[in-house]
């Protein structure tokens, strides 16, 4: 039985995993809380990664949430395997597994995966793919500059001719390893079939029994005004957001 979800994220991304529970789960309250302040994450270090994680949890324990969705790959294959150990308390949910896991029982010859730098790094969805697709090609690819486009304002002409810097390769399947990057699926057509988290988070909570009252509440550490435009412009969802502060 579940009531309410946290989920969290640096920026805009994590909001579109929001939206996708909120359709699926109208009853489910959710709080979301966007670390604008220090986006985009995936050039930092593995030392502020982690301060960020921590930050994150201690406000979610803090509001009395124990089940956390981490929407941010970059958190989730860096940090959040070691962190979660230290919030027993706390239901953590990463994002990776549930994400490859769509791809399980597809025959793809080559896979590409479009992350943030410090994901590929980690080779976290490669080591993760590699279990569901093991005779598959899998390419990682570090998008660095397409989640500071979309945090930006999404120029549609700058954040296309972004994305074709990254896609010349060919694959039979792309899957969008951050959570900012649903947002180019529109320049991915016809390039091979598309995963992302989206809706492997959504099939998380399939067999739970939801019984919240579909409260929502949106948070960030920069801008409210801003980001609740930005929420109305890319997602079409007028949602009011609230300023917090992270003890990170």
């Amino acid at each position: 039985m579940i009531t309410t979800i946290g989920c969290c994220d640096s920026g805009l991304g994590g909001m579109q995993v929001v939206k996708a529970l909120k359709e699926a789960y109208p009853n489910l309250n959710i709080v979301y809380i966007a670390d604008q302040s220090n986006v985009p994450y995936g050039e930092k270090s593995i030392e502020e990664l982690n301060k960020y994680a921590h930050a994150f949890l201690d406000k979610f324990r803090m509001m009395d949430i124990h089940e956390v969705v981490v929407a941010c790959n970059t958190l989730c294959a860096n940090v959040i395997g070691d962190v979660q150990k230290e919030y027993e308390d706390l239901h953590i949910y990463n994002i990776i597994e549930p994400t490859c896991r769509q791809l399980a029982g597809h025959h793809f010859q080559k896979i590409n995966v479009l992350a943030t730098p410090k994901t590929v790094e980690k080779h976290a969805y490669l080591n993760t793919l590699k279990a569901f697709c093991p005779e598959t090609e899998i390419h990682e690819i570090p998008a660095a500059k397409l989640v500071p486009i979309i945090e930006n304002g999404c120029d549609s002409d700058i954040l296309r001719k972004a994305v074709e810097s990254y896609v010349s390769e060919k694959a039979d399947a792309w899957v969008l390893g951050c959570t900012h990057f649903p947002l180019i699926r529109p320049f991915l057509e016809g390039k091979g079939e598309l995963f992302d988290s989206n809706q492997a988070v959504v099939d998380l909570f399939r067999d739970e029994q939801i019984t919240g009252e579909g409260k929502m509440e949106i948070y960030t550490t920069k801008d409210p005004a801003r980001m609740k435009e930005s929420i109305r412009t890319l997602l079409g969802c007028n949602y009011d957001v609230k300023a917090i502060t992270l003890d990170s």
